[in-house]
């Protein structure tokens, strides 16, 4: 495996944490953490998402907080620091128009036009 891949891995691991918990790297990459608070089709657009980076061999982490801005983002990509939000209204998904990170997210849209 290349090793720059590795190091660009753990460097975007370090940046987030457990929400209300540990730092993340006691928490495993690439296994899916759901979370009652979301709805049935909020997670399994979850599960979606990283079933297709994994498709493509790259390392995410989910439910992770930033440590930065303290926000808890849905899928992080370690390989390229993308981020994933998965939203079910148009309002909510507005958000992130304002976000610090807004180039590094891609919003998955489950409400209907």
């Amino acid at each position: 495996m290349n090793k720059e891949l590795i190091i660009k891995r753990d460097e975007t691991r370090k940046k987030y944490k457990i929400h209300g918990m540990s730092p993340m790297y006691k928490r495993a990459k690439c296994a899916i953490y759901f979370t009652p608070a979301n709805s049935l089709k909020h997670e399994l657009a979850k599960a979606e998402v990283c079933y297709n980076l994994l498709k493509e061999k790259k390392h995410f982490i989910t439910e992770a907080k930033n440590r930065k801005n303290n926000l808890i983002r849905d899928v992080v990509c370690l390989d390229d620091e993308s981020i994933y939000e998965i939203e079910t209204t148009k309002k909510r998904a507005e958000r992130f128009k304002t976000d610090p990170e807004t180039e590094k997210i891609t919003v998955v849209k489950l409400w209907e036009k």
